[in-house]
């Protein structure tokens, strides 16, 4: 700041006008005062005098805004200019050196060494038998391919295949049927896969069965057939498909019973439908000298009497 000042004999100086500049522009004029009057440092030259609380807002803002319109320039001198595909094609070049230099290269990936599968251990025949109901082919396999015997079979004689068409595991039954499990294994009753089939209900299996020459009319203990199981458990599919595989509509167990008779004692319409259907005799007498019909006339007649026992009864409801 220019100032005009005179010094004393004493070494004091003294400001007679002193002109300072604000930075908006206003010229200030200011009389300074001697030393000891709180204004100026008498140990310093010009710079070392003490501006008023004015100047030093106004000089502070100042500087903030030099330092803003820098900033500004700099921003600006950074910035390209799009105005051509070059300068476009100029910043993707740009902006893919730097990611290029910030992404850190991929560490190579650790080899992977494959381990061998575990090797099962040896297949029991419990558990053989076990795989079969529950059809886990692995243990199947396994148990086949270290030599077991597909016929094998528990204290009952109950094989492999029996569980697999009572369960319906029909690829199960292939399997076992051309490892060289026989289709007419019995167990302690006498009953084939054809009978487990029948008492399952499972169409398919017993189509197999039949195929690979099964017996259609084989008998079990109580001489009864596969058709009777069919009418017992009410698999009507598979009691029709016997019948047209040739089984004998009118075979008799050991208490002299065809099929119809138990279609009629289980109260089975629908089977006493299909045999009827098919020729089945009403007039086959049983152990008891008991046809079919006779059956039926006794099952109405004790369904009549039940029922009339009831009648007047306090508990009756009408």
């Amino acid at each position: 700041m220019p100032a005009e000042h005179q010094e004393t004999a004493k070494g004091q100086t003294t400001l007679t006008s002193t002109t300072l500049i604000s930075v908006c522009g206003e010229r200030v004029e200011r009389k300074a005062l001697g030393c000891g009057h709180g204004v100026a440092d008498c140990g310093g030259g010009p710079r070392a005098w003490r501006l008023g609380a004015q100047e030093a807002v106004a000089r502070e803002q100042w500087k903030l805004e030099e330092e803003k319109k820098k900033k500004l320039e700099r921003l600006n001198n950074s910035r390209l200019n799009l105005e051509t595909l070059a300068d476009l094609e100029n910043l993707v070049q740009r902006r893919r050196k730097r990611l290029k230099r910030r992404v850190p290269p991929r560490a190579p990936e650790p080899t992977v060494k494959l381990q061998p599968q575990a090797q099962l251990e040896s297949v029991d025949l419990e558990m053989f038998l076990k795989a079969a109901a529950e059809n886990q082919e692995t243990l199947i396999d396994k148990y086949l391919t270290d030599g077991g015997d597909p016929n094998a079979h528990d204290k009952l004689h109950r094989t492999a295949l029996h569980w697999a068409c009572l369960k319906g595991h029909s690829q199960l039954v292939n399997k076992l049927l051309e490892a060289g499990a026989t289709v007419d294994a019995r167990d302690l009753l006498d009953r084939t896969p054809v009978f487990w089939a029948c008492r399952g209900g499972h169409l398919d299996i017993l189509k197999q069965l039949l195929n690979q020459g099964a017996q259609v009319n084989a008998r079990d203990k109580i001489w009864s057939t596969p058709l009777h199981v069919a009418v017992r458990t009410k698999h009507c599919d598979c009691l029709e498909h016997l019948i047209a595989c040739g089984a004998h509509i009118d075979a008799q167990d050991k208490e002299g019973d065809t099929a119809l008779h138990e279609a009629v004692r289980h109260g089975h319409y629908k089977a006493m439908k299909v045999l009827l259907l098919y020729g089945a005799k009403l007039g086959v007498q049983n152990v008891a000298s008991v046809t079919p019909v006779q059956l039926a006339r006794d099952w109405q007649r004790g369904i009549r009497e039940a029922l009339q026992a009831h009648v007047g009864h306090p508990r009756t409801r009408y």
